[in-house]
């Protein structure tokens, strides 16, 4: 087989001209193959995996709200009296908010490990914040 653009004989099996790297492929043969290619497949996965990683947050709100209410104010069952602490519960939703946060970037790292074959990046993922 010939390079059509600068005539290099080709040997089989090569895709591109070593010459002057025309594709070897001709044009009938480009329309025969499949209209889907692997990387199509890839960002439909990708694109899956971020709405599920995204849906991941939405109950954050409400554990923040079972936090709250159950740490904002105590009853003291000997002197029959609520007291309040406030501080103390809005440092336990802080708290409850980074393990949440922690939790799913580990979730989203271990899903890309095993789903998609790619190698955890620790650093980037835990300084970026979505």
């Amino acid at each position: 087989m010939f390079c059509e653009n600068c005539g290099n004989k080709i040997q089989d099996g090569y895709k591109f001209c070593t010459k002057c790297g025309a594709s070897a492929v001709s044009g009938s043969q480009k329309n025969t193959t499949t209209s889907q290619t692997p990387e199509q497949n890839e960002k439909w996965w990708h694109r899956l995996l971020k709405v599920m990683y995204i849906l991941a947050y939405i109950p954050l709100p409400l554990v923040l709200i079972v936090v709250w209410s159950a740490s904002s104010s105590s009853y003291d069952y000997s002197t029959s009296s609520t007291t309040d602490t406030s501080g103390t519960a809005f440092w336990y939703c802080v708290l409850a908010t980074l393990i949440y946060l922690v939790v799913v970037r580990l979730i989203k790292i271990a899903v890309l490990y095993i789903a998609v074959g790619r190698k955890p990046e620790w650093k980037k993922e835990f300084k970026r914040l979505f």
